[in-house]
């Protein structure tokens, strides 16, 4: 049977009377108790997207997103939906969700140029306000002053820790504890990186405990704070040469060794547990790429700064977003920068296996090939599960393509916002040293 949609009148309706009763002043999210308290399990909640977003589906999507998204108030949640209502067509429920996620912690303000279905809004009194509300966190975050490293997820997760490896029988309940009880930057970590309690739990508890109790004594606060000049004076080296640069805040957070940092449009996250290296770190537990991915806290403002470029990107190429081509250059350009803003030239295994002639040639063969696909399987997010090169290569050929527009390049300022900003990838490949990449085969 043919689905209806709903009206567009009645989901504007709906959306404003959810928003004005979740703004009123004395209303508390908890009130019901953190047991009845619904949390989504966001592999779940997704399962259906493909289907859905082929049959142009949209608001209906979007419905289900902000319902699953009651309890949790997730920004994250908030501006994927948002996106979706763009794609309907249906500018005012875009502009009350976009609202919704300010409220609860959004801090990217060019997030309306990421709404590629959103051709055009009115010049309402909600989006009048919606656009005041993004000017000042653009004012807010352009001064390098308003970095700070947030770690109160770390320093409240040691005691649920301990209390959920005692009573493994309830650790679900009290990993849902501590989602709805901390910061609420978990939130947003939650549907980006944790995905459901049963991961926690696999992870935490089930797989490498003696990791995670070796962390805690290994967590030393004031070790990171010692990291932040770093920190600091390379991202005042970025705003140097790029200077619509933005600063939002960094959140230390307890992860599930599944990523060492991650940016959202709260912005940026790091996953704490990413970087417990030492003689003595237990191993127990940990996959392969675990014990080679883990980091020291020296690893710390690299990755930082990766992280920050990636919540630079507002690319307008739509019709290449989706490609290995763009994602090797969003991957890999924050690498570059990474070495402009430090003056640290990058060194790592990837450039050594590439300075051999032989495999850079069978390696840009394959990127060749590839340009255009979709299938990054290749080239990135494959440690594990690559055998016949080195993992993540995606990131190296892509660092070696923006370095070489950059140096190409008779304006650096222009350069660097190209690479963050571009229109059209297959310009910064074509100012590259490897332009021959798009040559076709006689």
């Amino acid at each position: 049977m043919k689905r209806r949609n709903l009206p567009q009148i009645f989901i504007f309706v709906y959306l404003l009377t959810y928003f004005l009763i979740s703004c009123k002043p004395g209303i508390e999210k908890d009130q019901k108790g953190i047991s009845s308290l619904y949390l989504p399990d966001i592999n779940e909640l997704y399962k259906d997207y493909a289907q859905l977003d082929s049959t142009g589906a949209h608001d209906f999507f979007a419905n289900t997103l902000v319902n699953a998204n009651r309890d949790l108030n997730s920004s994250e949640l908030y501006v994927e939906a948002a996106s979706l209502y763009a794609q309907a067509g249906q500018s005012d429920s875009v502009a009350i969700l976009l609202h919704k996620a300010i409220d609860n912690g959004m801090a990217n303000p060019k997030v309306i140029s990421k709404l590629h279905g959103l051709r055009s809004y009115p010049d309402s009194p909600i989006w009048q306000e919606l656009q005041r509300r993004l000017d000042s966190i653009n004012i807010e975050l352009q001064d390098v002053s308003h970095y700070s490293m947030e770690i109160g997820s770390m320093n409240q997760f040691w005691d649920y820790f301990e209390k959920a490896a005692k009573d493994t029988s309830n650790a679900k309940d009290i990993f849902k504890e501590f989602i709805f009880d901390g910061p609420r930057e978990l939130r947003d970590f939650y549907v980006v990186r944790y995905i459901n309690l049963n991961a926690m739990y696999g992870q935490m508890i089930n797989a490498s405990p003696e990791y995670f109790h070796y962390l805690k004594n290994q967590f030393n606060p004031d070790s990171l704070e010692a990291l932040k000049t770093k920190t600091t004076d390379w991202m005042r080296k970025f705003k140097s040469i790029y200077p619509k640069a933005v600063f939002p805040k960094v959140y230390i957070v307890p992860g599930i060794l599944n990523s060492g940092g991650t940016a959202t449009e709260m912005g940026l996250f790091i996953g704490g547990d990413m970087y417990g290296r030492s003689e003595t770190m237990p191993t127990d537990g940990l996959t392969n790429w675990q014990k080679d991915a883990i980091m020291k806290v020296s690893d710390l403002p690299a990755i930082t700064i990766h992280e920050l470029m990636h919540f630079q990107q507002n690319y307008q190429d739509t019709e290449n977003n989706e490609t290995v081509l763009a994602q090797v250059i969003s991957e890999g350009v924050c690498d570059f920068l990474v070495e402009l803003c430090s003056g640290k030239e990058l060194k790592n295994s990837n450039l050594t296996y590439l300075s051999d002639q032989e495999n850079e040639h069978k390696i840009m063969e394959d990127l060749k090939n590839d340009l255009f696909s979709e299938d990054n399987s290749k080239w990135l997010y494959n440690g594990g599960s690559i055998t016949d090169r080195p993992h993540d290569l995606g990131y190296t050929v892509g660092y070696l393509i923006c370095k070489s527009y950059y140096h190409n390049a008779p304006n650096k300022e222009k350069a660097v916002f190209e690479l963050l900003n571009t229109e059209d990838f297959l310009t910064i490949l074509n100012g590259s040293d490897y332009s021959y990449l798009l040559e076709k085969d006689l």
